[in-house]
């Protein structure tokens, strides 16, 4: 059994497939209609385990996967959603011991998904020109990593340019064109640039951008659309809604 402990997070799963998140504390207790659990209840069960509300509704205890926290937290900035974050991790092809600059860091959903990628070690550089996305986000990704010591939040405006070379960049910006510029030197050469961009004309810009540079190639423009099915017993169909277009991913490759 995994062990579970007061100050984590947990995700309570109904007969229905609804998911509550909550911190576990000492002598409180999780409520809804089918009455309460205590805390208590829930860190003996463990991960995985089955507690029973007052009522006799019984919940699955899980520790929260990413996709379960960027999901269920009250948020007060857009995410990147998980099926395109997998995506920018994959085509920017991120692995432990890169250097790593991101722009627009929002919530933080994408900078939990590119630290976890760098396992500790390399870096990850985030430029934000607001404090208080970037207050909220280092809360956010702390409260799901702990602390991190390869992890730096700039108070910048990227536009007007930045320090270092990256070997990756990762951009969700309304202009990202205007950075291209700081990339001859910034990026190194082969590495990869992919941004997060959510409308055709703002793609058609940037592309054609990325092209006038005349230091970019492998350029590609995708956008993901999740279609999630149902299979029980003889009913076997796609559900009657589907993750629709969120954004385009237009990945480069930077050349010499």
């Amino acid at each position: 059994m995994d062990i579970l402990n007061y100050g984590d997070l947990v995700i309570l799963s109904d007969k229905k497939a609804r998911k509550y998140m909550i911190t576990l504390k000492e002598g409180a207790r999780f409520s809804s209609q089918y009455g309460f659990i205590d805390h208590s209840e829930i860190v003996n069960a463990g991960n995985g385990g089955l507690v029973k509300a007052s009522k006799g509704e019984e919940y699955r205890v899980f520790k929260p996967t990413y996709i379960d926290y960027v999901m269920k937290i009250k948020r007060n900035a857009q995410i990147i959603y998980p099926k395109d974050s997998a995506m920018i991790l994959m085509y920017a092809d991120i692995y432990h011991g890169l250097n790593v600059l991101e722009s627009g860091i929002g919530q933080g959903a994408l900078s939990i998904a590119i630290l976890r990628a760098l396992g500790g070690k390399g870096r990850l550089t985030s430029v934000e020109v607001r404090e208080d996305f970037a207050l909220q986000s280092k809360n956010f990704i702390n409260n799901f990593l702990g602390e991190v010591d390869n992890h730096d939040i700039v108070i910048s405006n990227i536009y007007d340019g930045f320090d270092g070379c990256f070997d990756r960049i990762v951009l969700d910006l309304p202009e990202p064109w205007h950075v291209l510029k700081y990339c001859k030197t910034g990026l190194i050469d082969g590495g990869m640039i992919v941004s997060y961009i959510p409308t055709v004309l703002q793609v058609k810009t940037y592309v054609d951008t990325l092209k006038e540079t005349g230091y970019f190639d492998d350029i590609e423009t995708f956008e993901l659309i999740k279609r999630p099915w149902k299979v029980d017993g003889l009913s076997v169909r796609p559900e009657m809604w589907i993750y629709n277009h969120s954004a385009f991913i237009v990945k480069a490759r930077k050349i010499k």
